[in-house]
């Protein structure tokens, strides 16, 4: 087994898993923080990219499918994260790992077990903290469906990455993210730009609220050079980690080591949400730590 891309993969669940509380706490609507994503790991893999196999691939079947589920997929998590707690939603959202053993019809040993036991044990947690004050209302089951549409597509882009041959993984974040930076990038002109510059010339603003526009215009530049930033930094490099295990990991070993974000994720949540210690998150995560070692044991 390839002990670097075992190490990748746990490095990309660690940097990854941060995602769920940046999408909560970064003062952004939806459609400038995909913007943001998209454009930036496009912007960072210009600079690693092969330009002769860009060009030979960029356009066939399967890129164009890898972008057009990944673009569906980012938007589905995100949708996710934003309707769901943190934790509920980051705990459903990993049964990706096991459609990657279903649709990849690998024979089930006992550490699959052990994982699954360890999801649940994170999943009964979150329900019992947070069942007294989630309202299951129209947006939990919407966020519900969205984030099992992003565990799904998810599960496709691992098979499609298999299938889009190049060893260098910076090739692969670009043809994923290309056309939806293009579509995104389109779309934030039209409905900020154009409309912005409309009311500049056809209202008559007094000047203490045109002050007022203007600050509010400089702190939100400000927060979406911080959400570029962010995305550059850990964003970027943890989906390349990602791609890198995913083109070189069999399905057997990537599925179980992606629960390693489980236990992340619950870190940070200590950290930066003051979420508590309890027994089920103690016993998920000695149970994901094992079925870890036997993997890496074991293969």
């Amino acid at each position: 087994m390839d002990i670097i891309s075992v190490y990748a993969k746990l490095l990309s669940e660690s940097i990854l898993s941060l995602y769920p509380i940046f999408v909560k706490k970064i003062n952004l609507s939806i459609d400038i923080q995909l913007w943001t994503r998209l454009i930036t790991y496009v912007l960072m893999a210009l600079f690693f990219i092969n330009y002769t196999w860009i060009s030979n691939n960029l356009f066939t079947r399967e890129a164009l499918l890898l972008s057009f589920v990944n673009l569906a997929h980012v938007y589905f998590s995100y949708e996710g994260f934003l309707n769901l707690d943190s934790g509920v939603s980051f705990s459903i959202f990993n049964i990706y790992p096991l459609l990657i053993l279903l649709f990849g019809g690998v024979s089930w040993k006992i550490e699959y077990f052990i994982c699954i036991c360890g999801l649940i044990c994170f999943i009964l947690s979150n329900y019992y903290s947070q069942n007294k004050s989630i309202n299951y209302d129209n947006n939990f089951y919407y966020g519900f469906v969205m984030i099992i549409l992003a565990a799904i597509t998810e599960a496709i882009i691992y098979f499609v990455i298999k299938n889009i041959k190049t060893e260098n993984n910076w090739n692969h974040m670009f043809i994923a993210y290309f056309f939806g930076s293009i579509i995104m990038s389109i779309y934030v002109f039209k409905e900020y730009y154009l409309k912005n510059n409309i009311e500049i010339f056809s209202e008559i603003e007094e000047k203490k609220n045109k002050t007022d526009k203007d600050k509010d215009k400089n702190n939100n530049f400000s927060i979406i050079l911080l959400a570029i930033v962010i995305n550059g930094l850990f964003g970027a490099i943890g989906y390349w980690l990602r791609f890198y295990s995913i083109y070189r990991l069999d399905s057997s070993i990537y599925a179980i080591l992606s629960f390693f974000g489980i236990i992340m994720a619950y870190i940070y949540g200590i950290i930066f949400a003051n979420e508590s210690i309890n027994f089920y998150k103690i016993l998920g995560t000695i149970l994901i730590i094992l079925s870890n070692y036997l993997v890496e044991k074991n293969y």
